[in-house]
């Protein structure tokens, strides 16, 4: 799956063409369009930057880029349910909630690393 997505994202100019994915997990981004709100889609890690990518109909896009020397921090936050992980960069904080996977800990500690 990973080569597909690397096209995919290649195509839609989210990615270079020489960088290459890490790690990525699908999640919902909190967002506020009217009303707060859960957008899915995916949260790719790749050797340059972190990109959430919406799985959305072309004209209802969304895509946030994170580049690596401006997220001031990334933590794992606990609700009663699940898991969510918390991205501050620069002034704003960015929630991702719904994770389908298992391994959380693991992508955030590759955030860190890298």
């Amino acid at each position: 799956m990973t080569n597909t997505l690397k096209e995919k994202l290649v195509t839609a100019r989210v990615i270079d063409q020489g960088e290459s994915i890490i790690s990525y997990i699908k999640c919902s981004m909190d967002v506020f369009i009217y009303r707060q709100v859960l957008r899915p889609g995916v949260l790719v890690l790749t050797n340059e930057k972190l990109v959430f990518i919406a799985d959305s109909i072309p004209g209802n896009e969304l895509t946030q880029k994170f580049e690596k020397d401006k997220i001031t921090s990334i933590k794992i936050e606990k609700g009663l349910l699940n898991k969510k992980i918390v991205i501050r960069y620069e002034n704003d904080v960015y929630k991702f909630k719904n994770i389908l996977s298992e391994n959380i800990e693991a992508f955030v500690n590759l955030v860190k690393d890298n």
